[in-house]
């Protein structure tokens, strides 16, 4: 199986690549990881952005294999997000792509958007959003004293 990783160096990313570690299987799974850099007028940010992004590509490998999985490849990519998550999947002809997910609600997620759920409507390939981050109790409407 092939999975695409997405990664941008968040804790988001950085959870999800630990549970993909703990959730597939690992001698049939291979991995590939992909940082994307947006495009921006100054070509001195764009350099910087490389320089970072190879540098947590690097950290995601180690993390992966340090947990026996197969990495085949680490790469970056340059434009827009969404669009270069959905081609590079294509192009590796990827199983599935895992991403993580905020899981952010109402007037955040408006202002902010949401690349996870923008990658699962745009992809010709099966997306798992990996949502690793709880919300408040309150925010999810129970009370506090609420058991599960």
């Amino acid at each position: 199986m092939k999975i695409l990783l997405p990664i941008d160096g968040s804790d988001c990313a950085n959870h999800t690549l630990s549970w993909v570690a703990d959730t597939f299987d690992r001698q049939n799974t291979q991995y590939y990881l992909l940082f994307v850099i947006p495009v921006l007028p100054d070509l001195n940010t764009v350099e910087f952005d490389i320089v970072e992004a190879n540098a947590m590509l690097r950290k995601a490998r180690n993390l992966l294999e340090g947990k026996g999985c197969m990495v085949v490849s680490t790469d970056y990519a340059l434009g827009d997000i969404v669009e270069q998550i959905c081609s590079y999947a294509d192009e590796i002809e990827a199983d599935q792509i895992v991403i993580g997910s905020h899981g952010r609600t109402g007037f955040s997620k408006l202002l902010m958007g949401s690349t996870s759920i923008r990658v699962l409507e745009h992809s010709h390939r099966p997306v798992t959003l990996h949502r690793n981050i709880e919300r408040p109790v309150r925010e999810r409407g129970l009370s506090s004293g609420t058991v599960f």
